[in-house]
């Protein structure tokens, strides 16, 4: 198994990381299976706390952060940065304090004009940008499994709010809903094979269950990726009704009591 990416940082997603899943999206299911750029604008307008990205911090395109470039307060000596990275993980803040993100050992190696005994602040740095690399993108449903209802889009406005208030409407994220919808589960086909589909669905599970927003949470998943979710402690409830993609798929669920995704 390939070692986990040194420089990692999961968040909640929002309107800003749009066209990154939306590549990633495209990069890594068929075309027949992708949410596609409306859903998931939707979605992340309509329940951006239920969802997760996984990113890398990677130096931009527009080349190496030199040190006329960083200011003063975005440099910090190694003890510092080791301090601040401490202080965080103490202070119980959310699973993006994973990074102690230093440009230090970001791919391996340092920018040939910074000075060993120096870090720079990545999150700071103008000269860094986020690669998302893994993510999970959900709403809230108002029964227990997904239906093609949960997955479709309900009319909107200009500014993406839902134009009634119908009760009956269960197009889409359901505020009143007791049951997360794991509608997109997805990781770079190049980040593979390095447990970080484990590593996101574990922390959002977590974070769901410590934030009580819900019940339980669903997914639909393929007969081949059945044994994967299992293994996470998911429960398979059998074939699912949805046509979307084709059909074909089968409801998981686990219960927000459990707290965790198993190992």
């Amino acid at each position: 198994m390939a070692p986990l990416p040194e420089h990692v940082l999961i968040r909640p997603l929002g309107s800003a990381d749009l066209d990154q899943v939306v590549k990633l999206e495209a990069r890594t299911f068929p075309s027949n299976e992708r949410a596609g750029r409306d859903r998931v604008r939707y979605r992340l307008y309509a329940a951006p706390e239920l969802s997760s990205g996984m990113f890398v911090r990677v130096p931009s395109k527009k080349g190496r952060c030199s040190k006329k470039e960083c200011s003063r307060a975005q440099r910090s000596r190694s003890s510092d940065s080791t301090s601040s990275t401490s202080s965080d993980s103490s202070s119980g803040s959310s699973s993006s304090q994973l990074s102690a993100l230093s440009f230090r050992r970001l791919n391996g190696s340092l920018a040939e004009d910074i000075e060993d005994d120096d870090e720079i602040n990545v999150t700071a740095c103008p000269r860094s940008r986020e690669k998302l690399i893994a993510f999970v993108i959900g709403t809230k449903c108002s029964g227990e499994y997904i239906t093609d209802e949960a997955l479709a889009i309900p009319e909107v406005d200009k500014q993406g709010n839902r134009k009634t208030s119908d009760g009956n409407d269960r197009r889409g994220h359901v505020e009143t809903g007791n049951t997360i919808a794991m509608e997109s589960i997805c990781v770079d086909p190049d980040y593979q094979g390095m447990k970080l589909g484990t590593t996101i669905l574990r922390d959002f599970v977590q974070r769901m269950s410590t934030q009580a927003v819900a019940e339980r949470v669903t997914l639909l998943a393929r007969d081949d990726m059945i044994p994967f979710y299992e293994n996470l402690g998911f429960y398979n409830a059998g074939t699912s009704t949805v046509k979307f993609g084709g059909g074909g798929w089968n409801n998981l669920w686990m219960s927000l009591e459990d707290g965790e995704v198993d190992d």
